[in-house]
């Protein structure tokens, strides 16, 4: 049985400490992912990143501990604002009212510094910079593999929504950036992307996470992104284009582009 003081000090102690330390420890990963991404590629610096605040949640998850600390300050905005109207010529004659518009008074009354209390929950951070990390992945992913789709995409809905507006009417493979051949161009290089460049993507995710289940669930929103592209692509070439320029633009059948990503189930 611990005296009571003993115990409220030592628990203080741990907490202050371990808040402190987790944030050290954050700051020093964000640090060393920087200095990866320019020294290797993005990928290693997100993929390094990703792995060590998994760690850090898997470790401190069992313990019991607080993790937020309460930080108190001093809000001087007020003080600074009624400062100045003292100091302002105009603001003497003031001086010598008797009545609520006395200077000084409203100096008192408006001029006390606010207290602001700030909770820090570095346990939260923690779980806020693995999201933030992970949708950065993400979001790189997807635009590495179908980026250049994704820019089509949105390039064909502007033109769709100037004609709602009482545009000029297009024709949509007419367009000189939208012609079958480019849109071959376009669908061509994408496949080719993702056929040079998911090997090594799922390698270095095996290589950091070094867990089947991690790197499955980091992936399957890449994967579910890649597809719906392909399939609002699809779908576009349909309502837009003849049986012969889907012939010329050869894009990849749903079927080709799900067998693709399956390497990576």
């Amino acid at each position: 049985m611990w005296y009571p003081t003993v115990r409220r000090t030592l628990r203080a102690v741990f907490q202050g400490l371990s808040q402190e330390a987790l944030s050290a420890c954050i700051q020093s990963l964000l640090k060393a992912a920087d200095i990866i991404q320019k020294n290797k590629t993005q990928v290693d610096g997100q993929l390094f990143l990703i792995k060590h605040l998994l760690i850090m949640r898997e470790q401190i998850a069992p313990f019991q501990a607080n993790f937020a600390i309460k930080e108190i300050s001093l809000d001087l905005k007020k003080t600074r604002e009624a400062a100045f109207k003292i100091l302002n010529p105009k603001a003497v004659p003031k001086f010598f009212r008797l009545n609520s518009h006395n200077a000084i008074l409203e100096f008192l009354l408006e001029g006390t510094p606010e207290i602001k209390e700030h909770y820090i929950d570095s346990k939260k951070d923690v779980d806020r910079h693995l999201k933030l990390s992970c949708e950065h992945f993400i979001q790189q992913q997807t635009h590495i593999f179908v980026g250049n789709l994704e820019e089509l995409l949105t390039k064909v809905a502007a033109l769709k929504s100037m004609a709602v507006q009482g545009g000029p009417t297009y024709n949509l493979s007419q367009q000189p950036w939208a012609q079958p051949a480019k849109i071959n161009d376009m669908v061509t290089a994408t496949y080719r992307v993702m056929k040079s460049k998911l090997p090594s993507t799922l390698q270095s995710m095996s290589l950091y996470l070094a867990n089947k289940d991690t790197e499955f669930i980091l992936f399957k929103p890449v994967r579910s992104n890649v597809q719906q592209v392909f399939q609002r692509i699809q779908t576009l070439l349909q309502e837009e284009y003849s049986g012969e320029d889907l012939q010329i633009i050869a894009c990849p059948s749903m079927e080709q582009v799900n067998l693709l990503l399956s390497v990576s189930k």
